[in-house]
């Protein structure tokens, strides 16, 4: 299959790890809040090496978290500084433009909270043809992004985020496929989130607990 040889970057855009999931800060103690946010971002790279390798594409980290840089250089995943505290939709366009210039067609984005993704759910959005492929969250979110080139649309992340890019693909005349894959739509998010992870995952309720 040609298609594959499409160099294809993955992105996880890590926050500071204080800064992330402030929406479980009424359930969670700060630590435990810091412990789950780790684990599920170890957890997420740990997914995407072997899928990488796989594939065929590369993986990076945008971030500026030192912690993260760490994790990161310790499982030999690239990572891309990001200049400051930037929001999710500048950090990610920060990736876009670095990994374009980079030399790759073709920009994968998957947050660092998956409680348990598939590997076949992955390949999946990593074999769409189209430009732009949406991957929605629950809640309309844009859990997974595939976009070739990197900076074919503006990255619109936040409330109802995957309308926005599906928006934005017509806009532009672009073609856009939404797929829905249940275990790239379960992030840990709100408290229903997390209780149910912690079902699916014992580590997740070890480290909240």
């Amino acid at each position: 299959n040609g298609f594959k040889m499409t160099k294809t970057l993955i992105v996880v855009p890590m926050k500071d790890l204080s800064a992330s999931k402030t929406r479980l800060s009424g359930t969670l103690s700060n630590s435990a809040r810091t412990r789950l946010v780790s684990l599920l971002y170890q957890k997420t790279l740990n997914f995407l090496i072997p899928v990488a390798a796989l594939e065929k594409v590369e993986i990076a980290v945008v971030t500026n978290c030192k912690y993260a840089k760490n994790i990161a250089k310790k499982l030999g995943v690239q990572i891309i500084e990001e200049p400051s505290n930037l929001g999710l939709s500048d950090a990610i366009l920060h990736s876009a433009i670095t990994a374009k210039a980079m030399g790759f067609e073709r920009l994968c984005i998957i947050p660092a909270d998956l409680a348990a993704p598939l590997e076949s759910d992955l390949i999946a959005m990593l074999n769409s043809k189209a430009a732009v492929t949406i991957c929605p969250s629950n809640d309309l979110g844009t859990n997974a992004l595939v976009v070739s080139p990197p900076d074919v649309i503006p990255f619109r992340y936040g409330s109802k985020s995957s309308l926005s890019h599906l928006q934005e693909a017509n806009q532009k005349g672009i073609r856009a496929r939404i797929m829905k894959l249940d275990s790239l739509t379960f992030d840990i998010d709100t408290n229903k989130c997390l209780a149910r992870a912690m079902q699916v995952v014992p580590e997740i309720a070890g480290v909240c607990a």
